[in-house]
């Protein structure tokens, strides 16, 4: 079994969600309700996939 290795994703010091690297890309674990919409989608990297968590996060508020 190969480990996989996660980065957190926060905004203001509140995780939003967890992002995992898979075989070719990242796959986004949403950890707050405001991102949920994101959950298991899938981002070719970090980059985006924090871009698209802050816009989800902020659009909810």
């Amino acid at each position: 079994m190969k480990a996989q290795t996660g980065v957190i994703i926060e905004i203001e010091e509140e995780a939003l969600g967890l992002l995992v690297s898979a075989e070719e890309d990242f796959v986004f674990h949403a950890v707050h309700p405001a991102v949920q919409r994101l959950h298991g989608q899938r981002f070719l990297d970090g980059v985006a996939a924090r871009r698209e968590a802050m816009k989800a996060f902020r659009s909810a508020a």
